[in-house]
């Protein structure tokens, strides 16, 4: 697997794969993913965009509510935005190996903790699952009415 940075030749995957998951991720253009790109501190890919990872430095310029959330329980950490797996990509080893690789940046970086929010209205069992068992742990439910509910995860960087 070769993970590599996020292209332009890559967009178009990109945005199909977030359109096909949408109801667990915002929608995206492809304008607003060059601005998510244009603040990235990681964002790669493998399998020529068809499993994409962004995050950002929590301490960073970047703003949003999930950050603000997380900044204000968290120091020195690296914020996940946004996982996309195509179908095509999904029972490889793509998100773990994105993963493994965000958290060797991180902490080369001299992160701490690694963070994210997962959907619990509506819900996605499959993602809980899946950082449960990368050791991710729960720190807070945010019920927004009339919006998507989270949960907030964290992992303490070894």
């Amino acid at each position: 697997m070769a993970i590599s940075p996020i292209q332009p030749s890559h967009h178009a995957a990109i945005l199909r794969n977030n359109a096909q998951f949408v109801h667990w991720l915002s929608p995206l253009d492809d304008m607003a993913l060059s601005a998510l790109l244009g603040h990235a501190d990681y964002a790669q890919q493998l399998y020529a965009g068809e499993a994409a990872l962004i995050a950002y430095d929590g301490n960073g310029p970047y703003r949003h509510k999930n950050v603000d959330w997380l900044s204000a329980r968290l120091e020195n950490y690296i914020y996940i935005d946004r996982v996309v797996i195509g179908a095509s990509a999904q029972g490889q080893g793509a998100g773990r190996a994105l993963y493994a690789d965000l958290e060797t940046t991180a902490r080369a970086r001299g992160h701490t903790h690694v963070a994210c929010e997962v959907n619990t209205q509506p819900d996605n069992p499959g993602s809980h699952a899946f950082h449960r068992a990368l050791g991710f742990d729960p720190i807070g439910d945010v019920e927004r009415p009339n919006s998507v509910s989270v949960r907030y995860y964290v992992r303490k960087l070894p």
